[in-house]
């Protein structure tokens, strides 16, 4: 669904880029060919900022190609006088600049605009929009969607309080953003789509008139990766006590050996010696 709407955007813009340029080329011959020669060249700066907007990559080329079309034109279908050539040099110098300048702009924007869009959708944090006129959510990152077992789209257009159910919870978040309390941050409670509650700290701002942007973190995940942590360290130090347990009772077998190796070295070399002697006395 949401591919079809892309492609069909993506058709209107093209659509939208075409008219403008085919619109001011018909009109620029209509307006030559009767003498008219002041208007038709502000049409070529609505193309051009068109083509800039949807196409920013290739704004400058098209900004360079379309002023080539218009001075041709005004060549082709105007009357040749040095007051009308030099009036087209000046609007195809105009149209360069402001394709450039515009271009430029746009590119930057549009980098801007792919850096928010990366974070939004790789980010681990739960992330989603909602209007705070209607309460609708607007968009929902992966993680976000993945935490409340949704599939993205399906969190899009619905109400908030699909989510989120305590109403008394959600009037006092939406006060607090109206209040202008930047970042409203609460610890909330949230029904994914199989009715399992999850524990989230909230952090709101208002970016726009009527846009709230939330960002969502799962207290549970982190309790239970903090119970993880806690059991391994008891786990940890449970082999250790026996492990020193195991060294306690091997040291004390060890001396016990040492111990009956010396009793029974004391009572052998005695008698060792005394045998020795009374034998050098039979000689």
């Amino acid at each position: 669904m949401k591919i079809r709407s892309d492609v069909i955007s993506n058709l209107i813009q093209l659509f939208i880029v075409i008219i403008t340029t085919v619109g001011a080329i018909i009109l620029s011959i209509f307006s030559l060919t009767r003498g008219i020669f002041e208007v038709f060249p502000f049409l070529y700066i609505f193309a051009i900022i068109f083509a800039v907007y949807f196409y920013s990559r290739y704004g400058a080329m098209y900004s360079l190609g379309i002023s080539i079309v218009y001075v041709a034109l005004v060549y082709f279908f105007g009357s040749p006088n040095s007051i009308q050539i030099a009036i087209s040099t000046a609007w195809f110098a105009i149209f360069i600049v402001i394709g450039i300048i515009a271009s430029s702009y746009a590119n930057q924007l549009h980098n801007e605009e792919r850096k928010i869009k990366n974070l939004f959708e790789n980010t681990q944090d739960g992330i989603f929009c909602f209007n705070i006129d209607t309460l609708l959510l607007h968009d929902a990152n992966p993680s976000c969607a993945r935490m409340l077992n949704y599939n993205r789209e399906d969190l899009i257009g619905k109400e908030l309080s699909k989510i989120w159910m305590s109403e008394i919870e959600r009037d006092q978040f939406i006060s607090c953003i109206k209040e202008g309390k930047t970042p409203c941050k609460n610890e909330v409670l949230f029904i994914s789509k199989d009715g399992k509650p999850h524990i989230c700290l909230v952090s709101a701002i208002l970016i726009t008139n009527n846009m709230v942007f939330c960002s969502t973190i799962d207290i549970n995940k982190q309790k239970i990766s903090e119970d993880e942590i806690r059991h391994t360290l008891d786990d940890i130090e449970r082999q250790v006590r026996e492990r020193t347990v195991h060294l306690q009772n091997a040291n004390e077998k060890l001396k016990a050996e040492i111990f009956e190796y010396r009793k029974f070295e004391n009572q052998f070399i005695p008698r060792k010696n005394n045998f020795s002697r009374s034998e050098e006395n039979w000689r």
